[in-house]
């Protein structure tokens, strides 16, 4: 039974919107200093040259007079003034274009207000590559401790991770399996750019492995999902992204910020539900040629890759008998090892099945990860499930489809992180002279987790399965990212969006 799918629907579309971004901090500028036994006044001076903002402080309470020693190349402002000033003793806060330097005894960090002005998140980036190959690490987990607060790396490596003032000194957690774990504080991101990752290897010496079969190791993953995940709701705060390429063009980019009612996990009679928060799209970056491609559900339908929530065919009791299954190794990740298990299709397939593999925890058999996908014999079953509408003169039929989950702990729960799908469509027209491929791919990232007594969203509001995405969207608004955190545009993405610019 193919319990997700990507509902895909050729139909004509006009579509307009254009790109903007927002800039973080003032303190995240880097500034270059040497100076030797001069007044602390002098040294804000030439800071506040270099970086274009005033200093204020009570002169009761710092010496402007006295002076120091500092040597700073290419480094963040926050840097620095902390070498000055000490974290401990002072803080600095940002207001329009002036740094404010106060005190910090029983320092509380100010709510902010509608009326208020709004505060200067920090705007923490980098690329991610591993040690030996010097080879991004595309989807790498950058989030901060014990903070259901964070962003992945795009498949160039790159990240982006917005954060609160308040947050500067909390411990950043960098992982991904396969690899030792980073921790720093937030703040040193802001004077480093790159970071490496060394892949780990288990050997069986290192690791007591507890036999246990795959039949084992499915029915401990049912047993326990009422202790590994959430049974009460949650509301996430989630970036999603729906890009579309005709060949190798693009030819639509929508984006968005949304709301997701987590339903519990206990629940499997309760869909989580997603709202708009707000949203943008392109106009054709490339127009399209012979016919425009829609994809149903949006943000919505990739909820649905939550195969834990879902009870997918290849965790689902009722369904294991049309799987084979076999735990192939034992990978680290983080501090722990994980079961790799792998499973596909028995060989009399009626209905689409999917070969795959998750990383399940070794002591407590929760689901961290899984990447599965369509055979040969799915895309033939799955070509009348996914392809909803097309002209009667066109063949269309999915040649590639997959999809990918990952989970985070959170409060000593697993909770979904982010999930990809990545569908490709091959469209042919003799007596339209088409021979054409689409692919869409679909990101969706968690990047807060709060306590709800919301039980619902009302209709009006929520995004269904039938409802076109693109179609949803339609206001600009100049100050899309705020302080939300998104997925990083890969290089070849940001070239799109730089077309987009151009010819707006």
């Amino acid at each position: 039974m193919l319990k997700v799918k990507v509902s895909i629907l050729l139909a004509i579309l006009f579509s307009s919107s254009i790109y903007g971004q927002q800039d973080g901090s003032v303190l995240e500028k880097r500034v270059t200093i040497v100076q030797n036994n001069q007044t602390l006044s002098n040294i804000l001076n030439q800071l506040s040259w270099q970086a274009g903002v005033f200093f204020s402080y009570d002169a009761s309470v710092i010496d402007a007079e006295k002076k120091y020693n500092i040597e700073a190349a290419d480094k963040s402002l926050f840097t620095v003034l902390s070498e000055l000033f000490g974290t401990k003793k002072f803080r600095f806060s940002e207001r329009e274009n002036q740094i404010i330097i106060s005190e910090n005894t029983d320092y509380k960090q100010p709510e902010e207000k509608q009326d208020s002005i709004p505060v200067k998140y920090f705007f923490l980036s980098g690329k991610i590559i591993e040690d030996k190959k010097e080879e991004p690490i595309p989807y790498a987990s950058v989030s901060l401790l014990n903070k259901p607060i964070g962003t992945i790396t795009n498949i160039d490596g790159e990240f982006l991770l917005k954060v609160h003032p308040g947050n500067i000194k909390d411990t950043v957690i960098i992982s991904c399996m396969g690899y030792e774990q980073i921790e720093l504080p937030a703040f040193e991101l802001l004077d480093e750019d790159l970071f490496i990752m060394n892949p780990v290897s288990i050997r069986i010496r290192e690791v007591k492995v507890t036999a246990i079969t795959p039949d084992k190791l499915l029915k401990n993953i049912r047993n326990n999902i009422s202790k590994n995940y959430s049974d009460n709701n949650r509301l996430m705060t989630a970036f999603y992204r729906e890009t579309i390429k005709q060949d190798k063009n693009y030819v639509n980019i929508s984006e968005a910020i949304v709301e997701i009612l987590k339903a519990s996990y206990i629940n499997l009679f309760r869909d989580d539900l997603v709202r708009l928060l707000k949203g943008r799209r392109s106009p054709d970056v490339q127009p399209f040629q012979w016919l425009n491609f829609k994809l149903q559900g949006g943000p919505f339908t990739i909820t649905k890759l939550d195969v834990i929530k879902n009870m997918e065919s290849f965790i689902d009791g009722e369904f294991e008998h049309l799987y084979k299954y076999n735990i192939k190794k034992v990978v680290w990740y983080n501090d722990y090892p994980v079961y790799v298990l792998e499973f596909k299709p028995t060989s009399n397939q009626i209905f689409p099945l999917f070969v795959g593999e998750m990383y399940v925890h070794r002591e407590t058999f929760a689901v961290l990860h899984a990447r599965f996908q369509l055979n040969k014999e799915g895309l033939k079953t799955a070509e009348s499930v996914m392809i909803k509408k097309k002209p009667r003169r066109v063949k269309a039929k999915p040649t590639d489809v997959k999809y990918e989950v990952n989970y985070q702990q959170y409060s000593g729960k697993w909770h979904l992180a982010n999930a990809k799908a990545s569908v490709k469509i091959k469209v042919k027209s003799k007596r339209d002279n088409v021979n054409s491929e689409y692919h869409s791919v679909s990101d969706l990232l968690v990047t807060d987790i709060n306590k709800t007594e919301v039980k619902r969203f009302t209709r009006n509001e929520s995004i269904n399965q039938s409802d076109i995405f693109v179609e949803l969207i339609n206001e600009y608004d100049e100050k899309f990212w705020e302080n939300y955190n998104i997925i990083k545009p890969d290089e070849n993405l940001i070239n799109a969006i730089k077309t987009i610019t151009s010819n707006n």
